[in-house]
């Protein structure tokens, strides 16, 4: 039993100390979401700019960018100093990637002030820089030393998740609506974006406190001005007479109150790192850890070996403690993994359509010119090669032009 209180005691210390540390780094967190939701404030002008969206003025584009200095400042001054420590590496290592990224923000301004850059590859940089800040926040947090903190940790990182996805989509639309039009690709990255938050903001809710839950549902349904581009924007609908400006607005003042939402979940943390600190300290010497009981709700976990038992189903009380660092990387893996799926699905329906809409053109062509199928291949190449488009696109044009002229002589 002496050598059993001795663990328990370095246990418990060890405890506070992580506790205590999570205390003091809690204006760190802060720092690093300021920033990040300022980053995501730029990416939008910065979007609307590359667009030559006529409204954006080079002056609101700089306010932007200062904006996003001054609070990349105040987070490099809130990192704590580096230093040899056992548990230093994880967090030492994304404050690197996450520095090194944000080093390449200068470059990346010159090339939008220039309009240098692609809308898309600009957009494509400013959420790399953020996905590093994400990926920081979560180190900077990750006590794994009690259920409670667990839950708290993974309702602000799944919603934190869910507004970058909710900013990526102010930016893609304020593009398209700019432009006029969206093509088919932005129309399926736009619905891949609502997909995502779905399933970001659905994790958030298993997890998130009464008060968070009571402030997300205030402004968790769209407004029905927001509702109505977006059905615009993925439907392939005209766009005529919609201003970006007007999207953008609506998606800002949406992202706004996510932001306070966001704040509410920090201080969130900071309570049960404090509970916890006083749970501990008032813990009796015969107070020992009982077995873990889950608190009737579970969480998929795709291609979890460590699982040996059940369908992949964790049940915790939160989450494991000891498993929350785990959990949050292979929730990383199961989104890139469905991504990757519904991406290659999606393109396989393109290619399945095109191929069908080929096969009806050489059918046709075959029909009208009594040609044999590899002569009506080559026909459709040649007619794709001078007209400088695909073939499946001179199929497409081909066979509307025969459904139109069935039509004509029908009626």
């Amino acid at each position: 039993m002496g050598y059993a209180r001795r663990y328990l005691s370095a246990s418990r210390e060890s405890e506070l100390s992580a506790l205590r540390e999570l205390l003091t780094s809690g204006a760190l967190l802060s720092g690093i979401s300021a920033l990040i939701h300022a980053l995501q404030r730029e990416r939008g002008a910065s979007t609307l700019w590359l667009c030559a969206e006529a409204s954006l003025t080079a002056e609101a584009l700089t306010a932007r960018r200062q904006e996003a200095d001054q609070a990349l400042a105040a987070m490099i001054d809130l990192l704590p100093t580096p230093q040899r420590r056992a548990d230093g590496s994880r967090f030492y290592n994304r404050a690197a990637l996450a520095l090194h990224a944000l080093s390449g923000l200068s470059t990346l301004r010159a090339q939008v002030r220039q309009r240098q850059l692609p809308h898309a590859e600009a957009m494509q940089q400013f959420s790399e820089i953020i996905r590093h800040l994400l990926h920081l926040i979560v180190e900077a947090a990750d006590t794994a030393s009690d259920p409670q903190m667990s839950r708290a940790l993974l309702a602000l990182f799944s919603f934190m998740q869910g507004k970058e996805l909710a900013g990526q989509e102010r930016a893609l639309g304020a593009a398209g609506f700019a432009a006029g039009t969206f093509s088919r690709t932005a129309q399926r990255q736009l619905i891949a974006l609502l997909e995502g938050q779905d399933r970001s903001f659905a994790t958030f809710v298993q997890f998130a406190d009464d008060d968070s839950l009571r402030a997300w549902r205030a402004v968790a349904e769209a407004g029905q001005e927001i509702e109505k581009l977006r059905r615009i924007a993925c439907g392939g609908m005209t766009t005529r007479g919609v201003e970006a400006q007007r999207w953008f607005r609506l998606l800002s003042e949406r992202l706004d109150a996510m932001k306070q939402i966001e704040e509410r979940l920090e201080q969130r943390i900071l309570i049960v790192c404090r509970r916890c600190i006083e749970r501990i300290d008032q813990a009796e010497d015969d107070d020992w850890p009982t077995a873990h009981v889950g608190l009737g709700y579970s969480l998929y976990v795709a291609a979890a070996p460590w699982l040996e038992e059940g369908d992949g189903a964790l049940d915790a009380g939160g989450v494991a403690p000891q498993l929350s660092r785990s959990l949050l990387t292979m929730l990383e893996q199961q989104a890139q993994r469905l991504q990757a799926q519904s991406d290659e699905l999606a393109a396989m329906r393109v290619a399945l359509t095109q191929r069908k809409e080929i096969e009806r053109a050489k059918a046709l062509l075959m029909q009208h010119h009594q040609c044999d199928e590899e002569q009506a291949w080559h026909t459709l190449r040649k007619m794709a090669m001078n007209q400088n488009k695909r073939v499946w696109e001179i199929a497409q044009a081909l066979v509307a032009v025969s459904s139109a002229f069935s039509l004509t002589q029908k009626s």
